[in-house]
């Protein structure tokens, strides 16, 4: 993208810009995030041509910039692991009080949640080519040994999901309402706690993350913080986090890799450097 993100500056010109992330709000379309750097500053914006509702500008005079950090990865919302893992105690506890008592037995449970383990052995490396076949000719069945194969039937495959699902549930509602658990008070409640959180990785896994860090080298400003919301960004002052989601685009990792040298160039020999990096463009 060459053309300016925000208005220049006299004498302002562009020596490199990137595409580097995509920002989705929780009730807005997408928008694509640019990092753009001038001979003067450094500006991270949102484009507005994709239609997106919320308009993001952040800047910092190129002389001011200091330590440059990011990350590129997978991570865990943890705002949405917590809001998760209340409601699935909610529903658990709400089945514990409604359902009979077999079905709120931790033996009923696995019999639910067993056929997905079997068929995730069955696909992963864990077990070798051996045991699986001792374990399909235990079945003794045909139409078993098909469906075993790396190409599972889809519709098995979401069928086991959801029994899964229903099982973890279950087993939670048992341990909600059993002595043992109850007798460890807050601790006993970690063992349902860490049993929805398998859950929630079943649902969602890990999510694309992205975390670029420009610090302001005089402390003067801010800087420039591209981030999701979390809750430490929340209690942490001065720093502003996206309310969404940012996900890392395709020039993400060039950032990363150049524009600590881009910067540091453009401190020390300026117009020479803009020159330079302009012409690799």
């Amino acid at each position: 993208m060459d053309k300016k993100i925000v208005e220049f500056s006299e004498g302002e010109l562009i020596v490199k810009s990137y595409q580097c992330a995509v920002q989705k709000g929780f009730f807005s379309r997408k928008t694509d995030g640019y990092l753009q750097v001038t001979n003067k500053r450094i500006i991270y914006a949102t484009s507005t041509q994709l239609g997106g509702s919320n308009l993001l500008v952040s800047e910092l005079p190129l002389m001011d910039v200091g330590p440059i950090s990011s990350f590129i990865g997978k991570s865990i919302k943890i705002w949405a692991l917590l809001l998760f893992v209340g409601a699935a105690f909610m529903i658990a506890g709400f089945l514990a009080e409604k359902l009979p008592e077999f079905m709120t037995h931790w033996a009923f449970a696995l019999v639910l949640m067993l056929p997905w383990f079997v068929f995730w052995l069955l696909e992963s490396n864990i077990l070798n080519q051996e045991l699986k076949d001792r374990i399909i000719n235990n079945f003794g069945s045909d139409q078993i040994t098909e469906i075993s194969k790396v190409e599972m039937n889809q519709t098995l495959k979401i069928v086991f999901k959801v029994l899964l699902n229903i099982g973890i549930l279950l087993l939670g509602a048992a341990l909600i309402k059993s002595d043992f658990v109850r007798g460890l008070g807050i601790v006993g409640m970690a063992i349902p706690a860490a049993l929805f959180t398998f859950m929630f990785l079943k649902f969602f896994g890990f999510q694309d993350d992205y975390v670029l860090e420009i610090a302001s080298k005089t402390g003067a400003g801010t800087g420039i913080t591209i981030r999701s919301a979390s809750f430490q960004s929340l209690l942490t002052k001065g720093k502003f986090a996206y309310p969404g989601s940012i996900v890392p685009s395709k020039e993400a990792a060039v950032v990363a890799k150049e524009l600590g040298s881009l910067v540091m160039d453009l401190q020390q020999t300026g117009d020479l450097a803009a020159m330079k990096w302009a012409q690799s463009e």
